[in-house]
């Protein structure tokens, strides 16, 4: 069990899409992100994470660094977390001038977090065929780590199959797990890590997750949040999840059945039902909390839910024993 010193509560995640859901101009969505930022700190918060993606109409995020980079500028303690940055698509030894430079302007204050990305047009876009994203992420992770400019800066390794666990673990690097893992996969997983990890001499890293969390209240059911979480992940996994090498979206019965599992793990309720089922994870090995709170969610309501989180969860997340 983690020490409540160790208990790191951060939000999630910041990608600046203009959905059809919910359409904005991206200067007013950046805008927001540091009114955000700022916001998270001075609620307590321990980070705010972004995440990168290419080639889609929303304009998510393509360059969470740059963005990172503001962040950091507008604050004094916070730290920004990735989640995740699509380290195969990068040149390993330009990033790290990079992630240098973001260290001599900012402090340590950088959570990395690396994933291998799903999308063939998106490894199109930049020419690396995406079978070999595994291998570019193992190489590329090792030069990160030889490089004397990245040295001790946290590295969160993303994904859920046993490669990915493993990769981590045998390079002493922290993990950062998906949404839709339940109590007893996580356990699974921190104890493959943390095996991989001494088998190589080395101490296993974090154990960090992204969770979809949602406080209710007077004005919301716990079904109505479900309902506009299901909706803003169909809108992109249909279109970009591959089965077969059609868009998801041909397959609505594997659609619904991911669907079901997003709405079974996600976290809503009160903010004491929402407390329980952290502490939960927090009893499974999770000390790097990614509360994610932004998906296709007007300021003014997922504002409310970090108010709620930050007053009636967040210190006893860290402190209960």
């Amino acid at each position: 069990m983690s020490q409540a010193n160790d208990i790191q509560v951060g939000l999630g995640l910041w990608t600046m899409r203009s959905t059809v859901y919910a359409p904005a101009p991206w200067q007013s969505l950046y805008q927001q992100m540091l009114n955000d930022a700022t916001l998270a700190e001075a609620l307590g918060f321990d980070s705010l994470w972004l995440a990168e993606h290419h080639f889609w109409y929303d304009g998510w995020c393509p360059q969470p660094l740059v963005a990172a980079s503001a962040i950091l500028s507008a604050t004094s303690v916070l730290r920004v977390g990735t989640a995740m940055h699509l380290l195969p698509m990068h040149d390993p030894i330009e990033l790290g001038r990079e992630l240098s430079s973001l260290r001599h302007l900012h402090g340590a204050r950088l959570d990395f977090g690396v994933g291998l990305g799903y999308r063939d047009e998106e490894y199109d876009g930049v020419g690396i065929a995406r079978h070999q994203r595994g291998r570019r992420m193992s190489q590329h992770l090792d030069t990160l780590l030889a490089d004397d400019a990245t040295e001790d800066l946290p590295i969160f390794v993303g994904g859920i199959a046993e490669a990915a666990i493993r990769r981590a673990g045998s390079r002493g690097l922290s993990l950062l797990l998906p949404n839709t893992l339940s109590t007893r996969e996580v356990g699974r997983r921190i104890d493959l890590a943390a095996d991989e990890a001494r088998s190589h001499g080395l101490s296993p890293g974090r154990t960090g997750m992204l969770i979809d969390t949602w406080t209710t209240d007077e004005n919301t059911s716990s079904n109505e949040v479900a309902d506009r979480l299901i909706r803003h992940y169909r809108e992109y996994a249909g279109a970009w999840y591959m089965v077969d090498g059609s868009p998801m979206l041909s397959r609505p019965d594997l659609l619904d059945r991911q669907s079901a599992r997003t709405r079974d793990s996600a976290i809503i309720g009160s903010p004491q039902y929402v407390l329980d089922r952290l502490l939960e994870l927090k009893d499974a090995g999770v000390d790097t909390f990614v509360l994610q709170i932004r998906s296709d969610t007007a300021p003014e309501d997922y504002r409310r839910v970090m108010h709620d989180l930050s007053q009636q969860v967040v210190h006893s997340l860290r402190t209960a024993s």
